[in-house]
């Protein structure tokens, strides 16, 4: 049978390190904790460690070291360095010398969550125990079902793939989908995102390198094209790597081989690339920052994700899902959102799509406590009070003339929002009656609340 993962935590700070060895138990590792390398070593000594995750700056002995240490303990260690911003220096040593990836704090838990799995899957006493199914792609839209449906048409054949579409729509996600569908299921899944790798290390994490290649480079390492091997390689941000990195990666995907820097021994593999963009990449051609060629090898295949707020009433179903999602990872009661906060995230514009609503979810669960209705003012200012949808980006059907919202031409936002609320609160008056106690019930306030917004309502109409 296999074992599950075994994940030793090292970091001074108290808060920090139950934080890191919380994420590790909630994503199905076993876990343990130390506050100094040297504790850490003890630990180490009896029981089996499949992964590092270690702060950079530790007392007496830095994590560098400690890594050094600890893989003589366990030859087969995946490593993981945390640092703050002073030293990313120090980090990218690190990674020269087999570090996995590193992550600098402040980090998120999925951040975090994610190296961990990748981390594990690279332990030979672990295996296919870290394998998780790929998460689904929530949206009822015409929009998504139209991508969903491109996803499962093109999922069984090995064609490159170039996903298309703004920061936050859920590139990888259809990345992982595509794995999930296809003939490579069984094998691994690996994404790395080219613009958070410094340029420098680029090559190294796709290809790897031999023992000796560079000053610090005490153990061979292996890249991501050779973890990928009949599975699929997510290249995410394509746009941001360099033309000499570029042009090596052409010559990948035409002959299918490579070598590992500092090697001339020719590696074969058989990897189906999806790269994705949020990047205009027939402009970089045409600014001589991107190849046409490497351009026309990736886009065999073209998937273009549309943004949040061209998806309808998506965003009322991911916003419940993702305030379910944060309010179980956090360990809260599970809550609602109250009609008038409904209002406000259907009317915003969503710069950062998915991703920010992800983010302002879990702000929300966290500030709400034991609460269980999410109101507007548990949202972010800046979607209170920020852009709604631009007159290209209206997405929902007109509403009766009776009903129908004025539109950001005819009224400032501010107050399109009272009107709004206006609206809501005399609603749910009519609906009860009158009655301002299960009125405010229906909306999910405190009923001294509902009042004072029906006097500030009421007094607006004067």
């Amino acid at each position: 049978m296999t074992e599950r993962p075994r994940v030793l935590c090292v970091e001074d700070d108290d808060g920090l390190r139950s934080l890191m060895l919380d994420i590790a138990l909630d994503s199905g590792f076993e876990a343990s904790a130390a506050a100094t390398a040297e504790a850490a070593l003890v630990c180490a000594a009896d029981t089996r460690v499949d992964v590092l995750v270690t702060d950079v700056l530790l007392p007496a002995m830095s994590g560098i070291d400690l890594m050094t240490r600890m893989r003589s303990l366990h030859p087969g260690l995946s490593v993981i360095v945390i640092s703050g911003q002073a030293t990313v220096d120090m980090a990218v040593t690190a990674m020269k010398r087999g570090a996995l990836d590193f992550l600098t704090k402040p980090f998120s838990p999925q951040g975090l969550r994610t190296l961990l799995r990748l981390a594990a899957a690279r332990s030979p006493a672990v295996g296919a125990a870290v394998d998780a199914p790929a998460p689904p792609i929530l949206g009822d839209s015409v929009a998504m079902q139209e991508v969903l449906d491109q996803i499962d048409r093109i999922a069984p054949f090995s064609t490159s793939v170039l996903i298309a579409g703004e920061t936050g729509t859920g590139k990888e996600l259809v990345a992982q989908r595509l794995h999930a569908h296809s003939p490579r299921a069984s094998k691994s899944f690996v994404a790395l995102n080219c613009a958070a790798v410094p340029e420098q290390l680029l090559e190294d994490e796709l290809f790897g390198h031999v023992r000796g290649a560079f000053t610090g480079a005490q153990d061979a390492r292996t890249g991501r094209f050779e973890q990928a091997h009949e599975g699929t390689l997510f290249l995410d941000e394509i746009g941001d790597m360099s033309l000499p990195l570029q042009a090596k990666l052409l010559r990948v995907l035409q002959a299918r081989q490579f070598e590992r820097l500092g090697s001339n021994r020719t590696i074969h593999v058989d990897v189906r690339v999806v790269a994705a963009t949020s990047a205009d990449l027939e402009d970089r051609i045409r600014t001589g920052t991107f190849r046409a060629d490497l351009y026309y090898r990736l886009n065999v295949i073209r998937l273009v994700l549309p943004p949040l707020r061209a998806r309808g009433d998506d965003i009322s179903l991911l916003a419940q899902a993702l305030l379910d999602a944060s309010c179980t990872e956090l360990g809260l009661p599970h809550k609602q959102l109250a009609p008038a906060t409904l209002a406000v995230l259907m009317r915003y514009g969503w710069p950062g799509n998915v991703r920010q609503l992800r983010n302002a979810m879990e702000r929300a669960a966290a500030l709400t406590g034991s609460a269980t209705v999410v109101l507007p003012d548990d949202l972010p200012v800046e979607i209170t009070h920020g852009p709604r949808h631009g007159p290209t980006d209206t997405v929902h059907a007109p509403a009766p003339a009776a009903t129908r919202p004025p539109s950001a031409e005819s009224m400032p936002l501010d107050d399109v929002l009272r009107d709004v609320e206006r609206r809501l609160l005399l609603d749910a008056l009519e609906k009860t009656g009158g009655n301002k106690v299960q009125a405010a019930r229906l909306l999910g306030v405190k009923r001294t609340t509902f009042a004072a917004r029906l006097r500030r309502a009421r007094r607006s109409d004067k």
